[in-house]
């Protein structure tokens, strides 16, 4: 039994007629201007009854009835049929349904086009007075329109006006066909690809925050104006100085998913996002980030210069002030040392997440980080026992301790609580520390310990 004619509270055995007679009699109480959903399920059951008794079989007494009255001959005329009942002429004052012929492409369009343009409430209500949507035969072929072109991203849609068409159109049902994984990602996707375009600021700020990331409308307006601009190579540099901008950028293309620069949406541009995503490569040495520990080292040693002339030029009226130029040669060494640190600082932080990371699952690569700080350890003896050079000996001796210092700390995931004991084990552990600097030997010895107890427990099992 069709499910249209338990709506209109028919028996099986209904026939057009009787069905038509029950539709006219709900539209008097059921009207699309005041109930549209209620209009809809009222149609799409009435569609249903009347394709479900069309195709029902005709029983076999009717067609035995039938070639009966066939071989019998003709009847005579039948007696004029009376007047329609109330019931009739309800029915044809009601509005006929929906033409069966819609153009489907231009119908899809059009939804597309209001879903751009309205919020959710007013577009959920403009669908439901649509009459093309209240067909069952054109209400699928329009929904896999539209649902092709959004495949596509074309346009890009807020999760909010997607979630409006997959109710509309039941993309969701379990009938439908659809993986509905696969349609949340994609809506998700949609979503990330609509937050940037020029005027959803406060929607990326509410995503970023809805991720963990403070967020302000100005901030996201400046990150989507740093990832959108024309490119300039020079631009980008002066803007990536600043500390934590590179990291904080980063994290936005994480929430929108943005992890090569093909994948970025309009209006953001391949050049601004691959620039980007090099900078946020810490585990990974190039030569964006090389240039930027370069000017970032310049930029420091310049403002600290300044800084000591400036105090030179203070003191110079006092009589046992130092002279100016012993103010103007620390300035450049200050400068000299900070350029030389900021170059450094980007090859030195890529060896140290290098040693610190997790064993790689392939064979490739394990020897060379394994065996640095021995080599080190061995090349610190040479230099001190060998070629009698202590103090280079003992800058490589604290290099290797260093790097098997935080390579153990990282990789054994350790956590120090502070409490008032640690406070007591304070001064012990820096009188050792001056004799490692006095020593170099057991600032080796302490080194071997620490690479030794990191491979026995991380190394062993994985190379087993």
């Amino acid at each position: 039994m069709s499910w249209g004619l338990e709506v209109l509270a028919l028996d099986e055995d209904a026939d057009e007629r009787t069905i038509k007679r029950a539709y006219a009699q709900r539209l008097r109480v059921t009207r699309p201007d005041d109930d549209p959903a209620a209009f809809q399920q009222l149609h799409e059951a009435y569609q249903a009854a009347l394709a479900w008794v069309q195709q029902r079989p005709v029983p076999l007494e009717a067609a035995s009835a039938a070639s009966a009255h066939v071989a019998s001959g003709p009847e005579p005329a039948l007696e004029p049929a009376p007047a329609p009942a109330p019931a009739d002429r309800a029915f044809a004052d009601a509005p006929p349904p929906p033409p069966q012929t819609v153009d489907v492409a231009a119908s899809a369009h059009g939804i597309l086009t209001r879903a751009l343009q309205l919020e959710v409430g007013p577009l959920r209500d403009w669908l439901a007075q649509q009459p093309e949507l209240w067909s069952l035969y054109s209400k699928p072929a329009i929904g896999e329109a539209v649902l092709a072109q959004l495949c596509n991203h074309v346009p890009p849609l807020s999760m909010g006006i997607s979630e409006v068409l997959v109710e509309t159109f039941g993309w969701n049902d379990l009938h439908s066909g659809i993986d509905p994984y696969a349609l949340h990602a994609h809506r998700l996707q949609m979503h990330r690809s609509w937050v940037v375009q020029p005027r959803n600021h406060g929607r990326l700020a509410e995503l970023l925050r809805q991720n963990g990331l403070p967020s302000t409308i100005t901030g996201a307006r400046d990150h989507l104006a740093w990832l959108s601009r024309p490119w300039k190579a020079w631009q980008a540099l002066l803007t990536s100085l600043p500390p934590m901008r590179g990291r904080d950028l980063n994290r936005t293309l994480d929430v929108l998913c943005i992890d090569d620069a093909t994948d970025a949406p309009a209006p953001l541009r391949a050049q601004q996002v691959d620039f980007w995503l090099r900078i946020g490569q810490r585990d990974r040495m190039s030569v964006v980030r090389g240039l930027q520990g370069l000017l970032r080292g310049i930029a420091s040693g310049l403002a600290l210069s300044a800084l000591i002339l400036g105090y030179g030029v203070l003191k110079s009226s006092e009589p046992d002030a130092w002279p100016m130029q012993r103010f103007a040669e620390l300035a450049l060494w200050a400068l000299l040392a900070l350029t030389v640190s900021g170059a450094l600082a980007p090859p030195l932080h890529t060896l140290l997440r290098w040693q610190s990371s997790d064993e790689p699952a392939a064979p490739r690569g394990r020897y060379p980080r394994l065996l640095l700080i021995p080599l080190l350890a061995v090349m610190a003896v040479v230099l001190i026992h060998v070629l009698d050079l202590r103090v280079a000996g003992t800058a490589v001796a604290w290099s290797a301790l260093v790097l098997a210092l935080v390579r153990f700390w990282k990789r054994s995931r350790l956590e120090v609580h502070f409490n008032g004991w640690l406070l007591l084990a304070a001064l012990p552990l820096l009188k050792l520390t001056v004799m490692m600097v006095v020593v170099a030997e057991l600032a080796l010895v302490a080194t071997l310990v620490l690479w030794l107890w990191d491979g026995w427990r991380n190394v062993r099992g994985q190379w087993a």
